[in-house]
């Protein structure tokens, strides 16, 4: 029976080749992105699986303000150094605890030299403690866990790492030089270890782990800090619920003992909504939970959305064109049936057909992801594969399972249509599709347009929102200009000076691609207000083409801009007072209180993404009462052979610095980087609308080829009474018109909630305006008119003698 089955399932795909072409092209292409998503949440949720050990291991988190976008306090990642060593002492669940740095955006790699060899950029090579292979398991190709780590000056090499830097060769015992920034003299560490590159994404990741000494200890004097990562290890069967509490409590208790030596009061730490808070994160929840960032799983939401539709407008065509050919298989059906056949036979027959298309599209989508995979990767920067998957296995039994849903899906009303024909109406010739079936296929028509048409939509408004943000006024100027990732050395920055071309050479501690905020209190009138410090050379702020509103900007000819005098932006002088300039507030620094004068107000300049509003910032050269650490050189050029330009000035830092590489970017780079997300989701969504509007108009183009065909002899009986071809025409197209505005009406207030939720995300953003509704609607009707037009025409143009011939 069963070998009967798929030879009639291969006949019938045969004999109509074009509808087997379209559903299974159709499901083919939904598939395949339904399969790239599968393929990137895989991949997210691989990360930290190396080891099973690692389900014991936690991230520490502590609520604090320091380094925060907004200035305000956070739980973050990154803890007062201090509170490794209270959890060592306090905590009775932790086996073991590790200090390691964080990756910072702002820091540069590391130079590492090898004997008399070219120094080469080692990025995320992380200074730690010795207890770091406590923590986490690795598994050591040379070297092993105990020892690594045990003296200073040593470190452990990813295998990628240790051939990247001695080939094939032992590397153990071998020294390298580790410069961490340009003025570092250098550090030569020993390797004492290799381990093994997991298959699995790591949060923690690495490229070296060094014990440079510096995590060993924690600051002498109480009022400074070292902020860095900390992950402990727990005993096994640790209740984290028990394990958060026992760290509130002796971090309370910890904060109350340390505030007189820290000469704040301790109740200040309550103040304005703010409180103590330390927590261990599980490591499995850390790379989904990142401080000041979307998880990924709310950045796929709307992809996986995308995905899921498409599959659906896919099956939507099967099922459709399923039905609609079902009159063509009536006769088969009642024979059948007459003949003996149960309706379950039927029902497995017409699955067959189905899951034999659905192999097909299947292993076509296989093809397909990977041709796309590469681009797929560039888009997402990932580096994903499907043969040589981590979780081949599992991967294949999602397919599995993703090809029995659509199966089931797209084939199982449709043989529940076909095996419900009463065979005594059927062989009688009544077969017509019942008023059931017509229903429900203008309801698949319908939400397949509302897909289309609200992807339509976004898409306007997409574009009229990027262009919005890329024309944007910054308040800067970024052209012509670069940004030297270093702290300012008043003897490299005099050299750069003298080389034409170059018209400022500055530093800040704010500019686009790399922004420290610093929060600051001040009090003027009698208020306290809360603003963001920025601490700039005197050139600065002229280098960045600002716009002056009122006042001055520093300069060279007044020598109190070096002590007192601080440029507000227009934020900030909204909070201060209508006329600030020439005002002045205090602060209170330690144990003395320090006075500035407002000298300018300048118009508000990004910094950060356009999710963010410009915070209310001061900007100041003198070091008192804030932090003068940067690690932005911006240098002005002003002339367009900016190439020729920055070669002189990496001759000038070579000189300078012989064993430390020059990294810098451009200010349009930095720029494109801040709109890179959107640009890439509006491209993919672009794709997948147009991939959605192709399938609908193949169905819609399938769909009315059926409905002319069944409506062959009402056609012929219409034009022999008088009928034009336009009539005809308009008659088969009044039928889907209908259905595309229905779909529009839909779509309408769908699109408006997207796409408004959508522009919710930025600060900085477009009106929602009417015309891309209307444009959808347009577009959608005419689109859908073409379609069914041309088959309309050719039903129209037909013979109707050939169709009532034998009536």
């Amino acid at each position: 029976m069963f070998k009967l089955n798929l030879k009639i399932a291969l006949r019938n795909l045969f004999k109509n080749k074009i509808y087997a072409a379209i559903n299974i092209g159709g499901l083919a292409i939904g598939l395949t992105a339904f399969v790239l998503m599968l393929l990137y949440i895989n991949h997210e949720e691989s990360y930290d699986t190396w080891d099973p050990a690692l389900k014991n291991v936690y991230q520490i988190r502590e609520r604090h303000s320091f380094f925060t976008p907004d200035n305000k306090e956070h739980l973050q990642e990154s803890n007062e150094s201090r509170v490794a060593n209270l959890i060592r002492q306090k905590i009775p669940q932790v086996i073991a605890v590790t200090k390691v740095d964080q990756d910072w955006d702002f820091r540069t790699g590391n130079s590492v030299r090898v004997g008399k060899t070219d120094p080469i950029t080692v990025n995320r090579m992380k200074d730690a403690d010795s207890s770091f292979f406590r923590v986490f398991k690795y598994k050591f190709l040379q070297g092993n866990e105990s020892k690594a780590l045990s003296a200073p000056k040593s470190v452990v090499l990813k295998q990628s790492l240790a051939k990247q830097l001695f080939g094939e060769d032992n590397a153990l015992g071998k020294v390298i030089k580790v410069v961490a920034w340009q003025g570092d003299e250098g550090t030569d560490l020993t390797v004492t270890g290799v381990v093994e590159d997991p298959k699995t994404p790591e949060t923690a990741g690495f490229t070296a782990i060094m014990r440079t000494g510096n995590k060993d200890k924690d600051p002498d004097n109480p009022s400074n800090s070292n902020y860095c990562q900390v992950y402990v290890r727990v005993n096994e069967g640790a209740d984290p619920e028990l394990l958060n509490q026992t760290l509130k409590k002796v971090y309370v208790d910890y904060k109350k003992s340390t505030a007189p030596l820290l000469k704040i009061e301790y109740k200040s730490y309550f103040t304005q909504g703010k409180y103590l808070e330390l927590k261990a994160l599980p490591l499995a929840q850390v790379h989904g939970n990142r401080p000041f960032e979307i998880s990924w799983l709310e950045k796929l939401k709307p992809v996986m959305a995308i995905c899921v539709f498409l599959l659906l407008v896919s099956i939507i065509n099967f099922v459709n064109l399923a039905t609609a050919q079902s009159v063509q298989r009536a006769k088969e059906v009642g024979v059948k049936k007459v003949m003996g056949a149960y309706k379950q036979q039927l029902i497995g027959q017409f699955l067959l057909e189905c899951a034999l298309q659905s192999m097909v599209a299947l292993f076509l989508s296989v093809i397909l992801i990977e041709i796309l995979l590469p681009s797929f990767n560039t888009q997402f920067h990932v580096e994903l594969s499907f043969w040589h998957n981590p979780h081949l296995f599992n991967m294949l039994l999602q397919l599995l399972g993703l090809f029995t849903l659509v199966t089931l899906l797209a084939g199982f009303y449709p043989a529940w249509i076909l095996s419900n024909y009463n065979p005594a109406s059927v062989l009688k010739g009544n077969y017509s599709g019942s008023l059931k079936g017509v229903i429900l296929r203008n309801i698949l028509v319908v939400f397949q347009f509302i897909i289309s048409v609200t992807f339509i939509i976004a898409i306007s408004v997409m574009h009229l929102q990027t262009n919005y943000l890329y024309n944007k006024d910054l308040g800067f100027e970024r052209s012509n200009l670069i940004n030297i990732r270093s702290g300012y050395d008043q003897n490299l920055a005099e050299k750069i000076k003298r080389i034409p071309g170059v018209k400022y050479v500055a530093t800040t501690t704010q500019v686009m691609g790399n922004a420290f905020n610093v929060p600051e209190e001040i009090e003027y009138n009698g208020n306290k207000i809360s603003l963001n410090t920025v601490t700039i050379s005197m050139d600065a702020l002229s280098a960045l083409g600002v716009k002056l509103l009122k006042g001055r900007v520093f300069s060279k000819e007044h020598k109190q801009d070096t002590v007192n005098t601080v440029v507000l932006n227009e934020a900030a002088a909204k909070l201060i007072d209508k006329n600030p300039v020439g005002k002045s507030y205090k602060i209170i620094d330690q144990d003395r209180t320090l006075n500035f004068q407002i000298i300018g107000v300048i118009k508000n300049y990004h910094n950060e993404g356009f999710d963010k509003e410009v915070l209310p910032t001061l900007y100041k050269v003198t070091h008192l009462g804030g932090t003068s650490s940067t690690n932005n050189l911006i240098v002005r050029l002003n002339s367009d052979k900016s190439a020729a330009i920055i070669e002189k000035i990496k001759a000038e830092w070579k000189h300078a610095y012989p064993d430390f590489p020059m990294e810098y970017t451009t200010l349009d780079s930095a720029f494109d980087k801040v709109l890179e997300n959107n640009r890439r989701f509006i491209n993919m969504i672009m794709l997948f609308s147009t991939v959605s509007v192709s399938l609908s108009l193949l169905g819609l183009f399938a769909l009315s080829t059926f409905v002319a065909k069944r409506r062959t002899k009402e056609i012929a009986m219409r034009k022999i009474l008088g009928a034009s071809n336009v009539q005809i025409v308009n008659l088969l197209n009044k039928t889907f018109l209908v259905l595309v505005i229905i779909a529009n009406l839909i779509s309408w207030p769908v699109a408006y909630i997207v796409v408004k939720k959508w522009l919710n995300g930025f600060a900085y953003r477009i009106d929602l305006p009417l015309y891309p509704f209307f444009l959808a609607t347009v577009i959608s009707i005419i689109i859908a008119v073409l379609t069914v037009s041309i088959q309309a025409r050719r039903a129209a143009l037909a013979n109707p003698v050939k169709a009532l011939k034998y009536e």
